[in-house]
């Protein structure tokens, strides 16, 4: 089985923040940051085990309020 991953966009500045939120979630997921686009903003790959995507969606759903990410793919 392979990992299942969406890409994301955040301000540089909540990457950190996101970072914490996501290790509160015990094993959830892991990102790797992929640089900055055009207006500045990080781009994540974010990784998780195949059948969490419900889970995952759920977490950037409330992470939305404190730090927006963006879905981008996936």
């Amino acid at each position: 089985m392979r990992s299942e991953m969406l890409y994301l966009r955040l301000a540089r500045a909540q990457v950190a923040f996101f970072r914490f939120l996501l290790e509160a979630q015990e094993g959830l997921a892991l990102f790797t940051s992929l640089g900055a686009d055009a207006q500045g903003r990080e781009v994540l790959c974010l990784r998780f085990a195949p059948g969490a995507r419900a889970d995952v969606r759920r977490f950037l759903a409330n992470a939305g309020p404190h730090c927006a990410p963006e879905i981008l793919v996936g």
